[in-house]
């Protein structure tokens, strides 16, 4: 079984409890349907849709680590399904703030609804995510673990902020060090990773040292992951991604390449980064220059041997759990899929 199969084995359960949260939540219907069409359910005229709803693996990742040491799903599908809320109402959000017009092949929900409209779905679906997990009451889970859980989902949260904060905020400078770029997107992208396999993990067992392999594997995979996202974000095709080609470089983020473009660049290309990178629009002429310049340090091929070791460390912190069965070894598929992948 590879990766995406495994993602697709989860993928039914995780939005059929997803849907179990929106259940007496109708009214005003359209601002559900909002939520509704951003999770990939509803087309644009708010219709019943078939499509690409998003790869889901924060949420499988917590499945696969809860039944890794109980050898069931139940008590992990609520905050599983928290997490992919969270991760979607950021994702609102993030589009706003990049102002990206197109996700997973279709309109934002700002482009479609407007800003304001946007903005207060996004704040709805974070809600929905809390009483998601709060689920967890019903599913007979002692309050010190529920308390547990939410804590770890609003620190999660607060980090999100904290590294969104400082991606914005690079976008203006060019005395960003890779550094502090990993220290962003430990907050950004690995936080919600770390939470889902720490979520599982503190669901299923009361042991303290097996929660904080998954911890430190959540941590791990999650930065690998974020550095191959700027890799296909500068690199893949818009029918790979669902959006513009280098869409990265025009909006300036400070991508680990780009960060070791600026480091490695020849002193003139290293003047030309830095004066393309202060005007306040990109050309496609600079665009292409700056993928030219990338190309001539081996940016790609350099992050890419990063991510690879941040993968090379989450597995060992799988392997120091002791556990083997099918869903660690389903855990290990999936992360060198995360790694690999091209979308």
């Amino acid at each position: 079984m590879d990766g995406e199969e495994i993602l697709n084995q989860h993928l039914g359960m995780i939005d059929a409890e997803i849907n179990r949260t929106f259940e007496g939540h109708d009214f005003p219907k359209p601002l559900y349907d909002i939520m509704k069409y951003h999770l990939g359910w509803l087309d644009e005229d708010l219709k019943p849709a078939k499509g690409y709803v998003g790869k889901r693996f924060r949420p499988t990742m917590c499945l696969l680590t809860y039944n890794a040491i109980s050898g069931v799903y139940d008590k992990a599908l609520a905050p599983a399904a928290a997490l992919e809320l969270i991760h979607n109402f950021s994702l609102i959000h993030d589009d706003i703030e990049d102002m990206d017009t197109e996700r997973r092949h279709k309109p934002t929900v700002w482009k479609i609804w407007g800003v304001p409209h946007a903005i207060n779905a996004g704040d709805g679906m974070h809600v929905m995510a809390n009483l998601a997990a709060l689920r967890l009451d019903e599913l007979n889970v002692t309050h010190s673990k529920i308390v547990d859980v939410m804590g770890i989902l609003n620190r999660t949260v607060m980090e999100l902020c904290e590294g969104q904060y400082l991606d914005m905020s690079f976008e203006g400078r060019n005395d960003v060090t890779p550094d502090m770029y990993l220290d962003m997107v430990s907050r950004k992208t690995a936080a919600l990773i770390e939470a889902s396999t720490f979520i599982g993990a503190v669901l299923a067992t009361n042991d303290e040292k097996t929660p904080e392999h998954f911890k430190k594997f959540g941590r791990k995979i999650g930065a690998a992951f974020q550095i191959v996202d700027d890799i296909i974000g500068i690199w893949q095709k818009t029918e790979d991604t669902g959006k513009p080609k280098a869409s990265d470089i025009k909006n300036k983020k400070k991508t680990l390449p780009v960060l070791y473009a600026f480091e490695n660049a020849s002193e003139k290309d290293r003047g030309q980064l830095i004066e393309i990178y202060k005007k306040e629009e990109m050309s496609d002429g600079d665009v292409s220059t700056i993928l030219t310049i990338l190309d001539g340090v081996n940016a790609r091929e350099e992050s890419q041997k990063i991510a690879d070791k941040f993968e090379r460390e989450a597995l060992d912190e799988l392997d120091k759990t002791g556990i083997e069965n099918e869903s660690m070894d389903k855990l290990r598929t999936l992360t060198n899929f995360l790694v690999n992948r091209t979308y």
